[in-house]
């Protein structure tokens, strides 16, 4: 089954509320392609849920190393930090978006 496919079931078992079989399958994709950013984003947004913030952490900078564009990563990547109690590391992270016109400096 290709990478594409995987996540097409992935993404459509995460919205039919069958998270386990989501989280298997985002497995598995990263299993294949380790650097997948759309599998490291969505298994870091269920660990937030799980309040494991550290590995959501890494997720999300997965997802960023992945794909440094997409504002989405980066706004949860400084959610998360705020939420694990690293407020300078979120200012830094939320500096270093707003350098690369990702996120507004506000």
């Amino acid at each position: 089954m290709s990478i594409h496919n995987l996540l097409e079931q992935a993404v459509a078992a995460q919205q039919a509320g069958a998270f386990s079989d989501a989280v298997r399958l985002y497995g598995l994709v990263l299993t294949e392609q380790p650097t997948n950013a759309v599998a490291n984003y969505n298994l870091g947004v269920f660990s937030v849920g799980m309040e494991d913030f550290e590995t959501a952490l890494v997720l999300f900078s997965n997802a960023i190393n992945a794909n440094v564009e997409e504002k989405q990563y980066w706004l949860s990547y400084i959610d998360t930090l705020l939420r694990a109690g690293r407020l300078e590391d979120a200012c830094r992270i939320k500096e270093e978006a707003s350098a690369r016109g990702i996120i507004d400096s506000e």
